[in-house]
């Protein structure tokens, strides 16, 4: 297996569509760019995609964000169930001062 290379953009600088392909061009911030450009940022990377498959990577990205946000969600409410256990239990015993283990959460998404 060949490797792939790896770029990373904190947003999308633009989008130009010509010839039945989008290029869309991804941006990153960094301290370098927000002192000298005006807080604008640098373009890290161009994505290039045929336009009959955007609709394809738009419902993907689409699921992936459901997704994202439904974990958040799960997160979230097992964190409050927590905190009302832990005080449930505080309430019972003294406070052992050992702090909450919290486990980063990742996954993949194969659409």
């Amino acid at each position: 297996m060949t490797a792939i290379p790896t770029v990373f953009g904190d947003g999308i600088i633009d989008v130009h569509v010509a010839s039945g392909v989008a290029r869309i061009t991804l941006g990153v911030q960094t301290s370098a760019s927000a002192a000298i450009k005006d807080g604008k940022p640098e373009p890290s990377a161009m994505v290039v995609v045929p336009v009959l498959q955007l609709p394809n990577l738009a419902r993907v990205l689409a699921d992936v964000t459901r997704q994202i946000e439904a974990r958040a969600k799960e997160v979230a409410a097992g964190q409050a169930a927590t905190q009302s256990n832990q005080g449930q239990a505080s309430q019972n015993q003294s406070n052992q001062g050992q702090p909450q283990d919290q486990v980063a959460g990742a996954f993949r998404f194969n659409g």
